[in-house]
């Protein structure tokens, strides 16, 4: 592969776009049909936050990976994995099929495999494509993906707010939330669990205790081979729950092996040709300028 110097590509967390900017553009009116018919608020604010980090950020590849429903591997190993999460807003559901003819559209290409997340494929193609030298920015509102780090590898974090990010780094992980390594972001949440994923991770360990057990022992593998350092109650918590904080990891863990069908070297996009239009236009929406 070769590149020409200036390349980057970013990969983005599509749904993560979509569901912030249904809530935010909800926030400010109730959703209405447009004169096609249909719900697009969630959609045309997706736009604008895509479009805005390509003028901050400005890759020159852009590649989206979508969420393919929730059944995934990881409901194998554990069916309660964001069992507890309820429906969405009925106006939102028929903008996630139209977010494909939106993509389309702009000329975006996208990738969805079913039985993975679309964190999975952020991962899988953040680790082939590093690994060839193109630079890659991963572009979410998920703190999960800062695993992902490498040296050829940044996330960009959507925070509250329009056009606000952070950016973070390999260099910059630890004085961004106290973690030496991606892979201890890892054994933070095994340790704590999540609620909005319904990971259990261990009773009673909340961040700080998480954070503090990471910082002393690295991981989970060192922890557990010195458990006789932890005293108290929390040993006992940790020794009684080990399985269930070792099923905790696996299920934060995102996969970097997954293949998928998608040449970054033709990831571009499209914001205002004459296709973009005709296919906006079909959706009732108006290209962004």
């Amino acid at each position: 592969m070769q590149l020409q110097g200036n390349e980057r590509l970013m990969l983005v967390d599509s749904f993560a776009l979509l569901f912030r900017g249904y809530y935010a553009s909800a926030m400010m009116r109730p959703p209405t049909r447009n004169a096609k018919g249909h719900y697009t608020n969630g959609l045309q604010q997706f736009g604008r936050y895509l479009f805005d980090a390509v003028k901050t950020f400005a890759p020159t590849h852009v590649i989206c990976a979508l969420d393919m429903g929730r059944e995934t591997f990881r409901n194998e190993l554990y069916p309660q994995y964001k069992a507890n999460r309820g429906e969405p807003p009925a106006e939102l559901v028929p903008q996630f099929d139209m977010l494909r003819t939106v993509l389309e559209a702009y000329e975006i290409p996208y990738v969805g495999i079913a039985g993975y997340e679309a964190d999975d494929l952020l991962g899988s193609m953040a680790e082939h494509y590093a690994e060839k030298g193109v630079p890659i920015q991963i572009l979410s509102g998920d703190g999960d993906v800062l695993q992902l780090l490498r040296p050829n590898v940044e996330v960009i974090l959507m925070k509250k707010g329009f056009s606000n990010y952070q950016t973070v780094s390999v260099d910059t992980l630890e004085s961004y939330n106290g973690l030496r390594t991606p892979q201890q972001v890892i054994e933070m949440k095994a340790l704590m669990g999540d609620a909005s994923d319904n990971i259990p991770g261990c009773p009673n360990v909340g961040p700080k205790t998480a954070l503090k057990l990471i910082q002393q022992f690295d991981d989970i593998d060192r922890l557990y081979a010195n458990i006789e350092e932890v005293q108290g109650k929390l040993k006992l918590q940790l020794v009684q729950h080990r399985e269930q904080v070792e099923l905790s990891r696996r299920l934060a863990t995102i996969s970097r092996d997954v293949a998928f069908d998608c040449c970054w070297q033709t990831a571009g996009w499209q914001r205002d040709g004459e296709r973009t239009r005709a296919q906006l236009n079909e959706l009732g929406m108006n290209p962004l300028k």
